[in-house]
């Protein structure tokens, strides 16, 4: 697909009721998670998940939290939380902050610039990130007695990597949206 059909496709996503939709349904994923898989393997981890840990973790961090998984929470953090709920999450964040992004380009009337006009791509950066944190999550909660250090290593990249892009994108949205709220004003 090429850059003007993905971006002709997000365009249509850019009504209010479109962007409110995408903003429930991906908040609903998130809460399934926050409020009913994370819990149980937090407490199983006795700290936070792997994808939790914005700022990443040690190899030996993540072999102390491997050591702690048994059977039953393994294939939790495997389905639904990685393989369900981390697919379909990302997914809709993407969309969302996609659609924010064109949505308020739009409105401030943003001028055509190589570099910025693409700004709507940094989402869908952040979500092929994190479905690399997921493989790569599913490595080391699979194979825990014979993890390499340049596995974990690998994943932590993912998640900082991750945290980081995404981080920029609601930042990217606020900026616009402060915009949107500066220019609205100075009209009036």
């Amino acid at each position: 697909m090429n850059l003007t059909k993905l971006y002709s496709i997000l365009e249509r996503l850019t009504t209010k009721r479109a962007i409110l939709v995408l903003f429930v349904v991906a908040h609903l994923v998130l809460l399934l998670m926050m409020l009913f898989t994370f819990p149980r393997i937090n407490a199983q981890f006795g700290t936070e998940a792997f994808d939790l840990r914005a700022t990443g973790y040690s190899v030996e961090e993540a072999t102390q939290m491997l050591q702690n998984l048994d059977q039953e929470t393994i294939d939790l953090y495997l389905f639904p939380q990685l393989f369900l709920l981390d697919v379909l999450y990302p997914f809709l964040l993407a969309l969302l902050l996609s659609t924010l992004i064109i949505r308020l380009s739009g409105l401030i009337k943003m001028k055509p610039h190589p570099l910025l006009s693409h700004l709507y791509l940094l989402p869908f950066l952040a979500m092929a990130l994190d479905y690399a944190e997921n493989v790569s999550i599913a490595l080391m909660i699979t194979n825990t007695s014979q993890i390499s250090a340049s596995v974990i290593q690998t994943a932590n990249l993912f998640t900082q990597l991750k945290s980081g892009v995404t981080t920029v994108c609601w930042l990217i949205v606020i900026v616009l949206f402060v915009i949107r709220l500066i220019n609205k004003r100075s009209l009036k």
